[in-house]
């Protein structure tokens, strides 16, 4: 709704800033009055910030005002609500927005104090972190491959807001100083260029190690150049539109790893008047940590300490005791607290490198699948071939594997067929004797006994021929013809129910998946993480077949996901364990199954 607002301004600075009579202007102010009412909810607390974020009050400040034409004198009041003189107003001023009652009543929030006076189950005002969760979970983001979650690392890890770690801040190592680094590039501070020291929770050389890495993402980098083309001019606009573009990914990364309004147990409890945690929350946390560890003394010290550490008071600079009623906006930010130590955690240990010998045609290779897999440097792109050839021969070791079954099964039907000779050849012996006649000469005493003796063989013997012929000989089934899935269309495809096209199904269900997410989707919250859900209804095959299809490919799986940031961090190396949470999957899948499938798969989404 923001970037509607944001068009709304833009239309009616456009259409006024050249009007030079109030009966110019009005019918433009009450149009866009009769918007703002009609298409938006927004409260008079909220009205007002959505307005300046949209650069509404600056745009009409910066027009040239003549008094009758554009603009009108109205009086200027102070702090208190005395009148001190009067004032220039641009017409559009006067007509939208907020009017002086509502600016009034906007102000009059309680916010901050209701943050600082809520107490919690056992009593206690103000919310608790636990050090050692909180510095575990932001070495974790840290280390990440993920640009997402490693600029949130870094802002839980500095206290700098997210357009700061983007492409605003830089820091400096300090002589002598392990856990604090020089900050240049805050935002908020129009034409000011300060450049001061800030404390670190991770020692400064990894986070300055770990920023360079941010910033050499193909995805950062091309998204600055995209904000300073749009914005050539204008800093703020584009800190604006870097946190706009980015705020969605990265709130969404500091919902999965502190807390969403779907946790029931967030490592970073919420604060009060919000549902789930966000970056800013993060700057507090930091800044309650740092301040802990870092600042001995009274309460009025500390908190002048985290005022400088936050930026609202610039530190080095000759502060007047006026300038200190900057310290309230630290008082918003100050609701957390910790009751345990916080400690100075060493950087992980970095595996060490070596030189590899390549010849100048492999060395144009390697700089070459660089560029196409934008990796980072060279040695991640030797890290994924090495990865793709351990996968290529997990792949023919399965292959080996079947080719051993296919043998065993070959060795077992002749048997069969040798077993099933044999049976054959006694059988035709048997009826053969007992076809032929004897010749016994016996006296009338023994022909009795003779006769029974015989009945009861010739019996027996017929019994067990009937047996064999019931059993009668092993039938063994010709080899069947064997298709090659793979050549096939997808109509011949989906149209089999042959147990081998149900697994083609799910693999070209796979892949179709997987080139959506390198070349389609944009990376704002419409990529799709490949789990057993998304496979079975894009395939249409049954939840067991998919189930071990999965375990077959685990590993292919779990390195896309991981790829995006969508496998599950509390258990990566689990994909049934995946799932696509908050996303229109339906919406996806019908995307996926008419680019890449020719619209064969997704029968929900067909039907």
């Amino acid at each position: 709704m923001s970037k509607a607002v944001q068009e709304q301004v833009d239309q009616l600075f456009e259409a006024v800033k050249d009007k030079e009579s109030l009966e110019d202007i009005k019918p433009y102010c009450e149009r866009f009055n009769e918007w703002i009412n009609t298409n938006t909810n927004y409260s008079v607390k909220s009205l007002g910030t959505v307005l300046s974020r949209a650069g509404f009050y600056k745009k009409f400040k910066s027009l040239p005002l003549e008094q009758g034409k554009n603009a009108a004198s109205v009086p200027k009041h102070d702090g208190q609500g005395n009148v001190t003189g009067n004032e220039l107003k641009h017409y559009v001023l006067l007509l939208c927005g907020l009017d002086k009652k509502d600016w009034e009543e906007r102000n009059e929030t309680t916010r901050v104090s209701d943050r600082l006076m809520n107490p919690d189950g056992d009593g206690n005002t103000g919310i608790e972190i636990n050090p050692e969760t909180y510095l575990e979970v932001t070495l974790n983001l840290l280390a990440s491959v993920d640009p997402h979650e490693l600029a949130v690392g870094l802002i839980a890890c500095t206290g700098r807001r997210p357009h700061e770690i983007l492409a605003r801040g830089n820091f400096r190592a300090i002589a002598g100083e392990v856990y604090q680094v020089m900050f240049e590039g805050q935002g908020k501070k129009r034409g000011e260029k300060p450049v001061f020291k800030i404390s670190t929770l991770y020692p400064a050389s990894y986070v300055i190690e770990r920023l360079e890495h941010l910033r050499k993402d193909a995805s950062v980098t091309e998204l600055l150049k995209l904000v300073k083309s749009e914005f050539p001019d204008d800093l703020a606009a584009q800190n604006k539109a870097i946190e706009d573009r980015r705020g969605n990914s990265l709130r969404r990364v500091v919902q999965e790893y502190f807390g969403g309004k779907d946790t029931e147990e967030p490592l970073l409890n919420f604060r009060e008047g919000q549902e789930q945690n966000d970056c800013t929350a993060l700057r507090a946390a930091c800044a309650c940590l740092v301040t802990e560890r870092d600042c001995r003394g009274s309460v009025g010290a500390k908190m002048y300490f985290a005022a400088c550490f936050l930026g609202h008071i610039t530190p080095g600079a000759k502060i007047s005791d006026s300038d200190l009623k900057h310290i309230t906006t630290t008082l918003g930010y100050s609701d957390y607290y910790t009751t345990k130590p916080v400690g100075f955690p060493d950087a992980p240990e970095k595996e060490k490198l070596s030189n590899v010998r390549v010849s100048s045609s492999d060395l144009e290779a390697i700089r070459h699948l660089q560029e196409e897999l934008q990796a980072p440097n060279q040695q991640s792109v030797i890290s994924k071939l090495i990865e793709s050839f351990n996968s290529r021969l997990d792949v023919a070791k399965q292959l080996q594997q079947a080719q051993q079954k296919l043998a065993q099964s070959e060795v077992l039907v002749r048997q069969l067929q040798e077993n099933n000779n044999q049976l054959q050849q006694e059988k035709t012996a048997m009826e053969t004797t007992a076809q032929q006649p004897q010749m016994v000469t016996l006296n009338s005493t023994d022909l009795e006994s003779w006769l029974e003796k015989k009945i009861i063989e010739v019996v027996g013997k017929v019994t067990q021929v009937q047996a064999i012929a019931v059993i009668g000989p092993a039938k063994v089934a010709p080899p069947k013809e064997e298709i090659d899935w793979e050549a096939k269309t997808d109509m011949e495809v989906w149209g089999s129910k042959a147990p081998l096209a149900a697994l083609e199904k799910i693999r070209r269900s796979f892949q179709a998946i997987s080139l959506y997410n390198d070349t389609v989707a944009t990376g704002e919250g419409d990529r799709l993480a490949i789990t057993n859900q998304a496979l079975r209804e894009l395939s249409g095959c049954n939840g067991l077949l998919v189930r071990d299809w999965i375990e077959q490919h685990k590993d292919e799986i779990i390195s896309h996901n991981a790829k995006f940031g969508m496998e599950n961090k509390k258990d990566p190396s689990n994909p049934a364990s995946y799932a696509n949470k908050g996303k229109d999957t339906d919406k996806i899948l019908l995307l996926i199954n008419e680019e890449f499938l020719g619209g064969e798969g997704f029968k929900a989404g067909r039907s």
